[in-house]
């Protein structure tokens, strides 16, 4: 396999990238992940901004507690959705009929048939994952030529296009990067995921839209981008002080940091962002 030169390869010892947070399945974790696909899927106004014509088969890899997975499946009743995490879902889901599940490890083979999938979704999981060149390529073998790759990534930090970023911000976004970087993955990966798709040369048409999500409601008149991007940053908040609880000071994340990342994100004056790329490829006929 290929190793991409901004992260330390780790797909030669399958397993080894960490999960930072707690599962998916249940708790604070659940609520989370939740509140953030309901905020995303009011902004949007639909589950993807590609041009899907009844697909037959869906797959959804890191689905999560099976939001988007249950929405799609809604969506297109007469598709077969799958929904493939680590984490198994919510055993108190009511799955459409249409809708199966397979619990397995990204870094390891698919277990699908090549060219299987009309539609593959990803979101918040690129980042989370080492060689991602080589992820694209995996991706699209699962696609049947004329099919849909979408992939959902943040550029993980906050950006203000009107102020300079403050100590608070700046320190919390240090440590949490070469803390990431250190597993072999990139949390900025978010801004590469045009190039990644492109330099593949499996895609006849390459989409992106970019969605600002300000963490201050004043930053934008939109309602929709309002709540999201309050939604993301409480998100953001429950994401660090689990990931400080769960690694310790390796993470670069310490009480004293948060509190000024609070500070900063909290302060009116502010136009923090996150920005979150948003991908729909055509696998070429």
């Amino acid at each position: 396999m290929s190793s991409d030169s901004n992260v330390p390869s780790a797909m030669s010892n399958p397993g080894t990238v960490p999960y930072p947070l707690p599962t998916s399945s249940r708790g604070a974790e659940r609520h989370r992940l939740d509140d953030m696909h309901q905020g995303i899927a009011r902004y949007m106004k639909r589950i993807t901004y590609a041009p899907l014509q009844n697909p037959s088969r869906i797959l959804e890899l890191g689905s999560g507690t099976g939001a988007w997975t249950i929405k799609a499946a809604e969506t297109y009743p007469a598709a077969q959705v799958t929904a493939a995490d680590m984490s198994p879902l919510p055993n108190d889901l009511n799955l459409p009929s249409n809708v199966t599940f397979k619990q397995m490890n990204f870094l390891e083979s698919f277990p699908f048939k090549p060219e299987s999938f009309d539609v593959v979704h990803m979101r918040f999981v690129m980042m989370h994952l080492p060689e991602p060149q080589e992820v694209v390529s995996r991706l699209a073998s699962l696609i049947r030529p004329g099919g849909w790759l979408l992939l959902e990534e943040p550029n993980h930090t906050l950006l203000d296009a009107n102020n300079d970023i403050g100590p608070g911000v700046r320190e919390l976004y240090k440590g949490y990067h070469e803390h990431m970087r250190r597993q072999g993955v990139d949390p900025q990966i978010g801004m590469r995921i045009r190039t990644l798709l492109e330099d593949s040369k499996e895609f006849s048409e390459v989409n992106e839209t970019v969605i600002p999500f300000y963490v201050n409601p004043k930053s934008t008149s939109d309602p929709d981008l309002q709540e999201v991007g309050q939604i993301l940053k409480y998100s953001m908040d429950g994401v660090y002080i689990g990931i400080m609880e769960k690694v310790g000071p390796a993470a670069g994340i310490s009480p004293e940091i948060m509190r000024a990342w609070r500070e900063e994100v909290n302060d009116p004056s502010k136009d923090l962002r996150l920005d979150m790329h948003m991908t729909w490829s055509r696998k070429k006929q």
